[in-house]
């Protein structure tokens, strides 16, 4: 569902979880539309360590996001991150 509508009516927040334009190419996590997650990043991309953790992926950017492309609904927070498995 592009432009976000699934979430912008207040269904929770937008996640890189949950968007199609996510990203990732070797540790780093990037939209493939360009937006930046972080403006610290030179490129605006982040590391794969809080995917890797089952963090939460939720950035201001992706909120209200014209480009959000909805894959369905949220992974849910115990079947995230491989750095957990078997705990």
């Amino acid at each position: 569902m592009a432009g976000g509508k699934n979430r912008m009516n207040g269904v929770g927040k937008c996640t890189l979880y949950e968007c199609f334009h996510a990203k990732v190419k070797g540790d780093r996590i990037y939209c493939a539309k360009g937006y930046r997650f972080l403006t610290k990043s030179q490129d605006g991309s982040i590391g794969i360590g809080r995917l890797s953790s089952g963090k939460q992926l939720a950035f201001q950017v992706c909120q209200g996001c014209p480009d959000f492309d909805d894959m369905g609904p949220p992974v849910p927070a115990k079947e995230r991150g491989w750095l957990n498995a078997g705990r």
